[in-house]
């Protein structure tokens, strides 16, 4: 009786030993999950759910640049705080998804105080810039005016490779409008993709007398 307990015990124990063995091997056979192609669709959504998480009172949240090399996705995202304000705090952050996820350093701050083309040469890179220059670079003191009276305004900001006004053709310049609900007219700025102030008018909204 004793031996066959020793014998049905040895056999338990040769099976744990093969199972594991056999586990193994396989685990070795088989590439790991984050090693296997990532689809772009997938790469947008872990990126983006990783913003909203991170960055929740952020208006901005988005994708700005992506690459693929070795299977893995490199993305450069932006997240932008009051972005419908004079002053908005736009800053850049990094991925290399799935080889090492979200890129852990301080965050690559493209406005933050309020200032541009502050020292050395001045590029007006994004929508961000453009509407912190719309109001504080010489030449601005009309929208500055505007945003002084009306304390809801908000800017709407495009970029031309050509704009076209009264006849003068400017290229690769950034058109600023500031509106207010409670103003019946609306102030413009043109500022050139060097921080130069090209032009500043105001003008009655459409549909007002």
């Amino acid at each position: 009786m004793a031996e066959t307990r020793i014998r049905s015990a040895l056999f338990i124990i040769a099976s744990i030993f093969l199972v594991l063995a056999v586990s193994v091997f396989v685990s070795g056979c088989v590439k790991p999950e984050e090693s296997k192609n990532v689809t772009q669709q997938a790469a947008i959504a872990y990126v983006i759910d990783d913003l909203k998480a991170k960055y929740t009172d952020a208006e901005v949240r988005e994708i700005v640049e992506m690459s693929q090399s070795d299977n893995s996705w490199y993305v450069k995202a932006k997240v932008t705080y009051n972005y419908s304000s004079p002053c908005p705090v736009r800053m850049h952050l990094y991925y290399d998804y799935p080889k090492k996820g979200f890129i852990i350093s301080p965050p690559e701050y493209v406005t933050k105080e309020c200032t541009v083309c502050q020292t050395g040469t001045c590029v007006i890179g994004t929508e961000e810039e453009a509407i912190i220059a719309s109001h504080t670079l010489n030449g601005t003191s009309t929208a500055a005016s505007y945003i002084t009276h009306n304390a809801n305004a908000k800017p709407d900001v495009k970029f031309y490779t050509e704009y076209v006004s009264e006849g003068t053709k400017y290229k690769n310049t950034w058109l600023v409008k500031w509106s207010s609900a409670t103003a019946n007219y609306e102030s413009f700025v043109l500022v050139s993709n060097e921080g130069q102030v090209l032009k500043s008018w105001e003008a009655a909204k459409m549909g007002t007398t």
